[in-house]
């Protein structure tokens, strides 16, 4: 997809760049590009093979290649175009005056094309769309909607450039799963909420209503803590939660959540006490397992509240590590990669 020059741009007007030793200036698409469903924002234009392009091939043929595996190739249209329109431009030497003058400009393209979808390929395309510096790592995967000022609006993707994944292919695993989610839960609308069936537990007969359902079930538990802060020693317990999961299936049964030092409980110290028993209870049992995120955490917190005895630990954290090493592991991440379609 060739960029052609078209010479001085009166919309350039002042541009600092304008005023920089550059190849050339102010790349712009035809105006006989046509609209798209989808559309990948590269960062400045290359030059590759006598053209200017917004990605070279082999950069090209990362992004067809995770389109044409997911068989959308024929159901939608791909657009490309740059989030900076002189070449040579980075993250180090855009100032904000280039970045207002060049924002006008892709605008300018994604009014032309239209997409239902945008994909921010990199730390420069971030900037230029969050209109701002914008951490890559804190925003990559969700889904953030923009508007130009034609009115146009479209949901923003931030996915790592496919320059990573070919200097470095582990990075594919990332890009595949976030052009993958982002097109399933936008383009095609394959989100569902999910339906929790649960009980806050902040007096013995709530506990009761549910005690011997849990105590005798023999379903996995997934267990989670809310905490004041992340010293065990100072910081209190808010609450504890267990849900019970089919492990066959992944199907989740009843959710309990007991209040322990939460503001709104105020409970007694009998019946916290009778809390932590129950909690103590579930917790050695050897007969089924239990699933934290982080284990460690959880439990020095809930070790400095009583409960000794705990087996059958599995720790999804620590799992991820040994399946994929080289990807974040927080909570949000894990829910994110193997549950893409669910909203919480």
């Amino acid at each position: 997809m060739d960029l052609s020059f078209k010479g001085p741009n009166k919309k350039c007007s002042g541009c600092p760049a304008l005023k920089m030793n550059l190849p050339r200036h102010t790349i712009l698409e035809e105006e006989s590009e046509h609209e798209c469903d989808i559309l990948f924002v590269a960062e400045s234009p290359k030059m590759h093979e006598g053209e200017w392009v917004p990605f070279r091939a082999q950069e090209y043929s990362v992004i067809m290649n995770q389109l044409a595996g997911l068989n959308i190739l024929s159901k939608f249209k791909v657009g490309m175009t740059t989030a900076v329109k002189c070449p040579s431009i980075n993250s180090d030497n855009l100032s904000p005056e280039i970045r207002k003058t060049c924002t006008t400009h892709l605008y300018d393209s994604i009014e032309r094309y239209k997409p239902k979808l945008v994909f921010a390929c990199g730390k420069l395309a971030t900037t230029m769309l969050y209109g701002k510096a914008t951490l890559e790592s804190r925003v990559r995967g969700k889904e953030h909607i923009l508007e130009t000022p034609g009115g146009h609006k479209f949901p923003v993707v931030v996915v790592k450039h496919p320059f990573e994944v070919v200097s470095e292919p582990r990075n594919s695993f990332l890009f595949s799963t976030d052009i993958q989610n982002a097109v399933n839960n936008i383009l095609l609308d394959q989100a569902t909420d999910v339906q929790v069936d649960y009980r806050f537990a902040m007096t013995l007969d709530e506990l009761n209503e549910v005690r011997d359902e849990f105590l005798e079930s023999k379903m996995d538990m997934a267990i989670d803590i809310e905490t004041t802060g992340l010293n065990f020693m100072k910081d209190t317990i808010h609450t504890v939660s267990m849900t019970m999961i089919d492990r066959e299936t992944g199907e989740l049964g009843k959710t309990l959540v007991l209040a322990i030092d939460h503001p709104e409980a105020k409970l007694s110290d009998r019946v916290k006490g009778k809390f932590i028993d129950f909690i103590c209870q579930m917790m050695r049992r050897k007969d089924i397992r239990k699933i934290l995120q982080n284990a460690t955490f959880d439990l020095k917190f809930l070790k400095r509240y009583g409960v000794e005895e705990v087996y059958d630990v599995y720790d999804t954290k620590l799992l991820q590590h040994l399946y994929k090493e080289d990807v974040p592991k927080g909570l949000a991440d894990l829910v994110y990669y193997y549950f893409p379609e669910e909203k919480f």
